[in-house]
């Protein structure tokens, strides 16, 4: 009987000897799993490059005359690049200007203005395969233009007539009585008739009498102006018996801050522009 017992698998099962290779229990398997890798440490956001910094600053600045520019109609634009064809023409040397002329029915063409006629037309001398200039013209209706892009327009800053005249110190000195009078008449009325304190400004003139002080000044008093409006809004117009005089001095950044009842605002020509909103909330937090 044993051989057919064999046979027919009739037999006991042997156990596998705990010594034999390949039969280890599963706790064993588990207690060998390898351990799983720890995850990489993000990797520092690299620095921005010297050559991107300088472009940033370099538009920065581009922008800053741009500023400058004045809104005019398309038909004095026109006449002003038609002014300027006219002294390139006499030999002087004036600054090449690109514009494109979008016109009313969709189309668009790009090139230099050679001749301007008021109220009739306009003369281009129409760039070809990425030159400047080409032997075709373009004479167009001037009541077809709807709009005139420049390209480099910081050249447009030689133009007197589009752009924002440089305020003098008469101008700044004027507007520094101006404003504040307006502020306190218009929460105070007749402050300074009844004896009272109104609101002043005040001018430290060192290193802010010159072209970029001057611009820099007055963005400074007319943020600050806005600046103390909305307080007085936001706050009531105690505020105006809170800060009785404002102080514009030069300084390293423009800055606002307020000692007893005395602002004082730092002004560093040829930084950003102030904003409304940073120059409210530094009055706001020495008025807790």
């Amino acid at each position: 009987m044993g051989f057919w017992s064999d046979l027919f698998g009739g037999g006991k099962k042997q156990e596998p000897d705990a010594g034999t290779p390949g039969t280890e229990p599963p706790a064993a398997k588990a207690e060998g799993a390898p351990a799983p890798k720890p995850e990489p440490a993000p990797k520092p956001k690299p620095k921005p490059e010297p050559r991107k910094q300088q472009q940033q600053q370099e538009e920065d600045e581009d922008m800053e005359g741009v500023q400058r520019l004045l809104s005019r109609k398309v038909e004095r634009v026109l006449e002003q690049l038609g002014a300027l064809a006219a002294r390139a023409r006499t030999g002087e040397e004036v600054p090449s200007l690109t514009v494109t002329l979008h016109l009313a029915h969709g189309h668009s063409m790009t090139g230099e203005v050679v001749d301007y006629v008021p109220r009739e037309s306009v003369l281009m001398a129409l760039g070809k395969e990425g030159l400047l200039r080409s032997a075709s013209v373009a004479y167009v209706d001037l009541t077809t233009v709807v709009a005139v892009s420049v390209g480099n327009a910081d050249k447009l800053l030689d133009l007197a007539p589009l752009v924002r005249p440089n305020p003098t110190r008469q101008d700044l000195m004027s507007l520094m009585e101006k404003l504040p009078h307006a502020i306190t008449e218009q929460f105070w009325p007749g402050e300074a008739a009844l004896g009272g304190r109104p609101l002043r400004f005040e001018v430290d003139w060192v290193g802010l009498d010159d072209e970029p002080g001057r611009r820099a000044l007055e963005a400074a008093m007319n943020v600050a102006g806005h600046a103390l409006r909305a307080l007085a809004q936001e706050q009531g117009r105690e505020v105006l018996r809170r800060i009785i005089t404002v102080r514009f001095i030069k300084g390293r950044d423009t800055r606002a801050a307020v000692e007893g009842e005395t602002g004082t605002v730092t002004v560093a020509p040829g930084s950003a522009d102030p904003t409304v909103s940073s120059f409210r909330k530094a009055f706001a937090a020495a008025l807790r």
